[in-house]
């Protein structure tokens, strides 16, 4: 009993370390901004939209190919930073399902998995979005994401392939404990926005983005609620409020849209294959 008590003490003493070490040292501050070319397209679509491309750092999954300059580096993350130190990736590519066939195609796979610390367990929805990881909170489980690239065009809708297989919600926080039993739902949403820089979304503070926001000029989203015997395509079309020039664009798909909530069914898979925007 004594010998468990001093494990879980020394384990909260390194994960405060490791949540400070993020905190003092370990992170860029947020893109601003300004020209990015390389990660757009002639035809205005942003880098690597196929899903195609994939290497690795540090042992963990990253969604641009080995030869990437830094701007193409900065357009798709996911958490797998965060995550797979603790045995989990939860945005994988996927070279056997997919949408469109060939050589060399992969598409996405997310899946929503329960993390297994010794004294902690939170669930983890496979996410991918256009920005960066922020800072990891290792005591609470958390981490900020630094939401956007930047992008000044306006397209009408996004188009893609999407193949959902949902699981019955098993975890569920506030204010969705009426979620669990239920079936889980994943999304994908498009946000256009006038901000200054990437806007960071903090969990822990229960701090995200208001797609109502007066600095959001466009937005769309399309929800996946069912299960889903192979891929189908879709249209997200994206409403504006009004004529502004977009700086940032925000992509996000997730396999469970409450996962910011750590709420969903473990297990829960989202397949994602060629986007593309619509002008």
């Amino acid at each position: 009993m004594r010998k468990d008590f001093l494990l879980s003490a020394l384990l909260v003493t390194l994960l405060v370390s490791c949540s400070a070490f993020d905190n003092w040292f370990g992170k860029d501050e947020n893109l601003k901004a300004g020209d990015m070319s390389t990660a757009v397209t002639d035809d205005g679509q942003l880098y690597n939209m196929s899903f195609d491309l994939w290497s690795k750092d540090d042992g963990d999954w990253v969604c641009y190919g080995s030869s990437a300059d830094d701007n193409q580096r900065k357009v798709w993350e996911s958490a797998n930073s965060s995550t797979s130190s603790l045995g989990v990736q939860t945005c994988v590519p996927e070279s056997e399902f997919l949408a469109v066939e060939g050589e060399g195609k992969h598409a996405v796979k997310l899946k929503t998995q329960l993390i297994k610390a010794i004294i902690v367990k939170k669930l983890a929805a496979g996410s991918i979005f256009t920005g960066s990881m922020g800072t990891t909170n290792y005591t609470k489980m958390t981490a900020t994401l630094n939401w956007g690239i930047p992008f000044t065009l306006r397209p009408k809708a996004l188009e893609g392939y999407a193949c959902y297989k949902p699981k019955t919600i098993n975890v569920a926080n506030k204010p969705y404990e009426d979620k669990k039993g239920t079936l889980d739902n994943g999304h994908v949403f498009v946000l256009l926005t006038d901000w200054d820089s990437q806007f960071t979304v903090d969990p822990a503070k229960d701090r995200f983005v208001d797609p109502e926001d007066d600095r959001v000029i466009g937005y769309g989203k399309v929800t996946f609620d069912s299960i889903m015997d192979g891929y189908k395509k879709f249209t997200l079309n994206i409403d504006y409020r009004d004529e502004r020039t977009p700086k940032f664009v925000v992509v996000v798909a997730s396999s469970s849209s409450f996962g910011d909530y750590f709420t969903g069914g473990e297990g829960s898979t989202l397949y994602l294959d060629e986007f593309n925007f619509i002008y």
